[in-house]
């Protein structure tokens, strides 16, 4: 165990890339703490990986049990504060870990797009919620059968067999936003996406986009599609339960990603920062997973 967390402050303070660096510049007399952003950032995956959802939790875990490794642990209040501030180094982190387990992953040239809520209020508290905005705002979820107040993370994914997937592209946007339009805003160019089959619902049915993505990266899309009078029962269900089943390690994948950081979950956010923070963390966290341990 000790190896492991070894290897992952290691892995942090080696990282030399300059997005990641950038974002830990500071621009005050305070500019070498004793309690290092590395150091933080490694406490932080850390505590994640023992199971521990909350920021106290990791605190209190952190001051309990690894006090001796980090004893320049600085309060609860700056150890949050500290956390939301440098939200854009684990946007960097993110960006950095999934081009090294891209790098590492033959491709199997079959993908899959969808998107999942992530819910800051819900049912009746998200009519006057206010938090997040402009980027939060109210949508009707119809997979839970209900409305929140939010954002919707979208993703590319690799498919493998017997796996998890691969991500290979992440978007945030409004929770409103169309699954489809989000899923064209998405630039592939920095990713592995490419002369393939790519696996959708009906959502992201659009007969333009289908003959982009065929004509500008070789990909076909395929997506459920309605059943014609000329089709027979047996024919139209076997197409679309193929499909279906071409695309669920995405929605395995979304699961995943909720039951290790609790992504969805954010009614405690109070802040845009906050908001960022907990989405590029949790990011991070299970790539950080995929890279050491999957």
């Amino acid at each position: 165990m000790k190896n492991k967390l070894i290897e992952l402050y290691c892995t942090i303070c080696q990282c030399n890339d300059s997005r990641f660096r950038e974002e830990l510049q500071r621009q005050s007399s305070n500019n070498c703490p004793k309690f290092t952003d590395e150091e933080l950032i490694t406490v932080y995956l850390w505590g994640k990986r023992q199971q521990l959802l909350t920021r106290k939790a990791i605190y209190n875990y952190t001051k309990s049990h690894l006090f001796g490794w980090f004893p320049s642990l600085p309060s609860y209040q700056a150890f949050c504060r500290r956390l939301n501030r440098i939200a854009g180094a684990f946007r960097a982190l993110s960006e950095i870990w999934l081009e090294a387990i891209q790098a590492r992953s033959e491709d199997s040239h079959c993908y899959a797009v969808d998107s999942c809520p992530i819910m800051l209020a819900r049912r009746s508290n998200s009519t006057g919620a206010k938090v997040g905005k402009p980027l939060c705002n109210k949508c009707y979820n119809a997979t839970r059968k209900e409305w929140y107040h939010g954002v919707k993370l979208h993703a590319f994914v690799m498919l493998r067999p017997g796996k998890l997937p691969i991500p290979c592209a992440f978007q945030i946007s409004q929770a409103s936003l169309c699954d489809l339009w989000a899923a064209k805003q998405i630039d592939l160019d920095c990713a592995p996406v490419v002369n393939g089959k790519l696996f959708a619902d009906r959502a992201y049915t659009d007969a333009a986009w289908k003959a982009t993505l065929r004509d500008n990266r070789a990909i076909e899309l395929i997506t459920p599609r309605k059943k014609k009078p000329t089709d027979t029962l047996s024919s139209g269900d076997c197409f679309n339960s193929s499909v279906a089943s071409s695309r669920q390690p995405i929605e395995s994948f979304f699961n995943w990603l909720q039951i290790k950081s609790a992504i969805q979950s954010a009614s405690c956010v109070r802040s845009l920062s906050g908001l960022f923070f907990l989405i590029f963390s949790s990011l991070v966290f299970c790539l950080f997973l995929l890279l050491f341990y999957y």
